[in-house]
């Protein structure tokens, strides 16, 4: 029996025979009728459905997955059981009151350029990343901290007016950057990272290539050259897979992996998961009504869209967080049935039956459209009229920033994979405040604070219990289900692993006959 292909980095070492990463699609095409796996082969063939977004770099993006752990480094890294482990911060240490968090940095790390890596990077990059306007999701985290100051060569320390120890999730999503090249990295002229692989060439909407770092702190990488190829047609993709000419496609659809399971010279996996949810902008009419944006969440047929879309790579779920979250109960995993009648009957009460609704997508993504589908034959059998909208690549994320969606949209928040308390402070979707929806309340904000101050497990629990509920009821964020993506890679392709933020780390992976 062949090795799972995928699995997160455990906290010891990458796993062998892990396969690993992201959310969607891909593809690739080349005149090869055979893939490249053999023994002794020198470059790896990736597919991946979008380009990468380099000025969004320590953005949490599907788009800037294959980077994360090939060309960039985490100061630690966030294990599935919620501990944490070493990186370019060896240790970490926290005073007794938890106001004080000193980290201890390698000393054997150099950036691509040949540049030592120290204490002044690590406080560049989180400047970068906390700067107005930056849109970095662990951002929010970050600004809890009072200070981030070095205080020794390979030193920084973190205080805080009062405890926060969530603040290392974090540092175990940000990519550290060069901040003497950082300027030049939106345009591709100067990518430089800490990683085990090179930034070699690009060629925008098409291609980019990356070579093997041998200086780097991680171990020498078995690859000396990954080879990605930017397809984002569904069927494009899994024709070069079938042709030979991919070793590994990224972010992959569930139709299209499934199609593949019963192909022997093929390995079928998945990654952690990530929810998939319809929001509800709130100062969109008549979605400022509780009772029609409860009509929308009994309208999504759920365990349709798992089973025709997801092809078993979902379980249906109603709530944001997975199962394993304290608090969490099956009824409310299940609290939002398919039921077409009593949506009806919320729409006919708050008299906005026949009113045209949009609802949004992403247009490049394949299993964003069957999902919008779904959900629009859903919301015209309660009576809405609905209006299909599609967003590019860059534009989606720009509204999801900005809440401005004319009604309804449909995305992932993959965040919710490095746990509840980091989804919440930090996905745009949920946070207090400024959200995709405009939901504000002192209610949402009083328990999103309980969730994030609980210091125990009962406590945990419980504010966990009383803040879904509270999100059930309000219904602006509607949970469709939770999702795993499908990853396809050639027989004989081993060592690939991913983490919690759904990047790939590429330095063990190898191909045998």
């Amino acid at each position: 029996m062949d090795r799972p292909l995928i699995a997160p980095i455990s906290r010891r070492t990458l796993l062998g025979g892990a396969f690993a990463a992201a959310t969607g699609l891909l593809a690739a095409c080349s005149d090869s009728p055979t893939p490249s796996g053999s023994t002794g082969a020198t470059t790896l063939r990736i597919g991946t459905p979008s380009d990468v977004l380099l000025g969004s770099i320590q953005r949490f993006q599907a788009h800037n997955q294959p980077l994360r752990r090939t060309i960039f480094d985490y100061l630690v890294d966030k294990n599935p059981d919620g501990s944490y482990r070493a990186a370019l911060a060896t240790k970490w240490e926290w005073n007794a009151q938890n106001t004080s968090l000193v980290l201890k940095l390698r000393e054997d790390v150099t950036f691509h350029t040949g540049r030592a890596f120290g204490a002044d990077d690590v406080v560049a990059s989180i400047k970068q990343a906390t700067a107005e306007g930056s849109g970095v999701q662990a951002a929010q985290l970050l600004k809890r901290a009072s200070g981030v100051n070095k205080t020794g060569p390979h030193e920084v320390t973190v205080t805080f007016d009062k405890p926060f120890t969530g603040y290392l999730d974090a540092l175990a999503m940000l990519p550290i950057i060069d901040s003497e090249t950082f300027a030049q990295l939106k345009d591709g002229k100067q990518v430089v990272g800490t990683g085990p692989f090179k930034w070699q060439s690009w060629t925008p909407g098409s291609k980019f290539d990356l070579v093997r770092y041998d200086n780097c702190w991680r171990g020498k990488a078995n690859f000396e050259t990954l080879a990605f190829s930017i397809i984002p047609d569904a069927q494009a993709m899994l024709a070069a897979m079938r042709s030979g000419s991919l070793d590994l496609a990224l972010r992959m659809i569930a139709r299209d992996a499934d199609s593949l399971k019963s192909d022997n010279r093929f390995t079928v996996s998945s990654t952690v998961g990530y929810e998939m949810y319809v929001g509800v902008n709130v100062k969109v009419k008549p979605f400022d009504d509780i009772r029609v944006r409860q009509a929308v969440a009994y309208s999504l047929d759920r365990a349709r869209i798992a089973d025709q879309v997801y092809k078993g790579f979902a379980t249906p779920s109603s709530v944001p967080w997975d199962e394993s979250t304290p608090g969490i109960t099956k009824q409310q995993i299940a609290s939002y049935g398919y039921d077409v009648a009593k949506a009806k009957a919320l729409l006919q009460e708050a008299g906005a039956v026949g009113t045209e609704v949009s609802i949004s997508a992403l247009a490049a993504e394949p299993t964003y459209k069957s999902i919008q589908d779904i959900v629009q034959y859903g919301l015209d059998q309660i009576g809405f009229k609905v209006k299909p909208v599609s967003y590019d690549a860059a534009q989606f994320p720009q509204h999801v920033q900005a809440g401005d969606f004319p009604g309804l949209w449909i995305t992932d928040v993959a965040l919710t994979s490095m746990g509840q308390l980091t989804s919440l402070l930090t996905a745009n979707p949920l946070t207090v405040g400024k959200n995709t929806s405009n939901f504000a309340a002192p209610e949402y904000a009083t328990l999103v604070e309980a969730v994030t101050s609980a210091q125990t497990d009962e406590q945990r629990a419980g504010t966990s219990t009383k803040l879904t509920d509270y999100l059930l009821q309000q219904a602006f964020h509607n949970s469709i289900a939770q999702a795993k993506t499908p990853m396809v890679g050639v027989k004989g392709l081993t060592g690939v692993s991913a983490d919690l933020t759904l990047a790939i780390d590429l330095t063990q992976a190898k191909l045998s006959a």
